[in-house]
C-alpha cells in the first residue's frame, strides 16, 4: 500500500510540473506573439508645422522656464519690499523649571527650592525712519521684477530666433536633396536611354559608362545631402527637447510670388520698432535703475534711524505664596500657591520706547557697499550698451539677409527662365547627336544649381522676413490674435 501511494504521488508530479511548464511557456509565447504585433503595427509619424515647432520649443525651453522661476521669486521680494513698511508683532510663551538655590524675580528674595515658572508677552515694532531704505529697496525690487518679467520675454525671443533658423536649415536641405534625386531620375532616364541605343548598335559605351559615372556621383551627393538633412532634423528635434527616436517629421512652408515679391520697409522703420520692443533692452535698463536704486540706498546707510518699539507681557512663579499659618516666630508653617489669574493679572509688565542709531564707524562697511554699488551700476551700464549692440547687429544681420534673399530670388527667377530653356535646347541637341556629353552635362548642371539657388532665396525670404518680425514683435502680436 505505501509503494502504491509512493507511485501516485510521483506520477501526480510529474504531471503537475508538465502542466506548469506548459503554462509558462504559452504565457511566454503569448507575450512574445503580443510584442511582436505591437513592434509590426506601423506607429502614427508626428508632423509639425513651424508655429507647432514654435509653440513646443517654448513650453520645453529650460532657460525659459528658469527665467520665469527668476521672475517668481523677484515677485515674492517685491512684495515683501512693500510689507516691510508694516510694524512687526510677535507673542512668545515659556515654562522654566529650576532646581538649588536661585533669586527669584516675582517673590523678589533668594530660594533654595525646586521652582516652576511662565511668562508670557508681546512685542511690536516699527521703523519709523531708516534713511529711505525701505523705500529705496521697494523701488528696486520693483525694477528688478519688471527685469524678469522682461528677461523671460528676451529668451523667448531667443528661442523663436533659434527655431525659425533650425527649420529653414532643414526645408533648405530638404529642398536640396528633391533636387538632387531630380536630377538623378534625369540622369537615369538618360543612363537607360543609351543602354538602348548601345544595344541596338547606333549608341557606344563611352556614353554609357559618362552616364554610369555621374548617376553614381548624384548617388553620392543624395546620401551627402540625406546625412546633412538628418543632421538639421535632429539639431532641430534637440532644440525642441523631443525624443529623437519619435517619428517626426516637419511640414514645408508654400508662399506665392506676390508674398515673395513684396516690397521691403526702410530699415531705420524696422530697427526703430525693433528697438522700442526689444525685451532683452527693456530687461538691460530695469537692471540699470535697479542698480542706481541700490547705490543710493547704500548711499544712506551713513544716515541715522529711529524706531519705536513696545511690549506687554506677565508672568507666575511657584514661589509667590500665600502665608495660611505661621508659628510662634512668625515663620510661614502653612503656604499656597497664588493661582496663577492672579499672578497674571498682578505681574503684568508694560513698555514702550524709542530707539535712535547713528552709524559712526562700522569698520568701514558702509563705504566699502557704496563702492561694491557703484561697480554693479557700471556693470548695469555695460549690460545696457551690450543688449544695444547685440540688437543692433541682429537687425543688420537678419535684414541685410533678407535684402540679399530678395535680390537673388529675382536674379535665380528670370535665370532659371534662361537654364531651363538652355537645357532644354541642349537635351534635344545631345539625343540628336549635335553636341557632346560635356556640354549636355554642363547645360544639366546649370539648371540645378539654378533651382538651388531659388529655392534658397525663396525659402531664405520666407524665414528672414519672419525673424525680423520676431524682433520688431510683430509675430507675437500675431500670434495672439490668432
Amino acid at each position: 500500500m505505501g509503494v502504491f501511494k509512493h507511485i501516485l504521488q510521483c506520477a501526480w508530479a510529474f504531471y503537475a510540473k508538465k502542466w506548469i511548464e506548459n503554462t509558462a511557456m504559452k504565457r511566454i509565447f503569448y507575450t512574445l506573439v503580443a510584442l511582436a504585433v505591437f513592434a509590426a503595427t506601423p506607429q502614427a509619424q508626428r508632423v509639425l508645422t513651424l508655429e507647432e515647432c514654435i509653440e513646443i520649443a517654448l513650453q520645453n525651453n529650460i532657460d525659459i522656464k528658469r527665467a520665469k522661476n527668476n521672475a517668481v521669486a523677484a515677485e515674492s521680494n517685491l512684495f515683501q519690499s512693500k510689507m516691510n513698511w508694516l510694524p512687526s508683532l510677535n507673542a512668545s510663551a515659556g515654562h522654566r523649571w529650576n532646581e538649588g538655590l536661585n533669586f527669584d524675580l516675582i517673590s523678589g528674595g533668594l530660594v533654595n527650592t525646586t521652582t516652576l515658572g511662565g511668562s508670557g508677552s508681546i512685542n511690536a515694532n516699527m521703523t519709523i525712519f531708516d534713511g529711505f531704505s525701505n523705500m529705496l529697496n521697494a523701488q528696486r525690487s520693483k525694477f528688478v521684477y519688471k527685469a524678469a518679467e522682461a528677461n523671460v520675454a528676451s529668451n523667448i525671443q531667443t528661442t523663436e530666433v533659434s527655431i525659425v533658423a533650425g527649420f529653414l536649415n532643414l526645408i533648405t536641405f530638404r529642398e536640396n536633396l528633391k533636387i538632387a534625386e531630380q536630377t538623378k531620375d534625369i540622369l537615369q532616364e538618360q543612363l537607360e536611354r543609351e543602354e538602348k541605343r548601345e544595344r541596338a548598335g547606333v549608341g557606344n559605351m563611352e556614353q554609357v559608362y559618362n552616364f554610369r559615372s555621374q548617376v553614381a556621383q548624384q548617388e553620392l551627393v543624395i546620401v551627402n545631402t540625406r546625412n546633412s538633412l538628418e543632421t538639421a532634423k535632429l539639431t532641430l528635434i534637440q532644440l525642441l527637447l523631443l525624443d529623437p527616436s519619435e517619428d517626426i517629421s516637419f511640414e514645408g512652408i508654400t508662399a506665392s510670388d506676390e508674398e515673395l515679391e513684396y516690397e521691403i520697409k526702410a530699415y531705420s522703420e524696422i530697427y526703430d520698432k525693433a528697438y522700442n520692443f526689444s525685451p532683452g533692452i527693456k530687461s538691460a535698463e530695469y537692471s540699470l535703475k535697479a542698480s542706481e536704486k541700490a547705490l543710493k540706498s547704500a548711499q544712506n546707510y551713513w544716515m541715522p534711524s529711529l524706531s519705536v518699539n513696545a511690549s506687554y507681557g506677565t508672568n507666575w512663579s511657584s514661589n509667590r505664596v500665600n502665608v495660611l499659618e505661621r508659628d510662634v516666630n512668625g515663620v510661614p508653617t502653612r503656604t499656597e500657591v497664588v493661582d496663577l489669574s492672579t499672578q497674571f493679572e498682578e505681574n503684568v509688565s508694560k513698555f514702550a520706547g524709542l530707539n535712535l542709531s547713528i552709524p559712526i564707524f562700522n569698520r568701514f562697511r558702509n563705504s566699502n557697499q557704496v563702492q561694491q554699488n557703484k561697480i554693479q551700476v557700471l556693470n548695469s551700464e555695460l549690460g545696457l550698451e551690450q543688449a544695444k549692440n547685440s540688437l543692433t547687429n541682429g537687425v543688420q544681420q537678419a535684414y541685410l539677409n533678407l535684402v540679399n534673399a530678395k535680390t537673388s530670388y529675382a536674379a535665380a527667377k528670370e535665370s532659371l527662365v534662361n537654364l531651363n530653356t538652355t537645357y532644354e535646347f541642349a537635351q534635344n541637341r545631345y539625343e540628336n547627336g549635335t553636341i557632346d556629353f560635356v556640354t549636355y552635362l554642363q547645360a544639366l548642371n546649370g539648371k540645378n544649381n539654378g533651382e538651388l539657388q531659388l529655392a534658397r532665396a525663396k525659402y531664405s525670404i520666407l524665414f528672414r522676413q519672419l525673424i525680423l518680425d520676431i524682433f520688431t514683435g510683430e509675430l507675437e502680436m500675431e500670434n495672439e490674435s490668432n
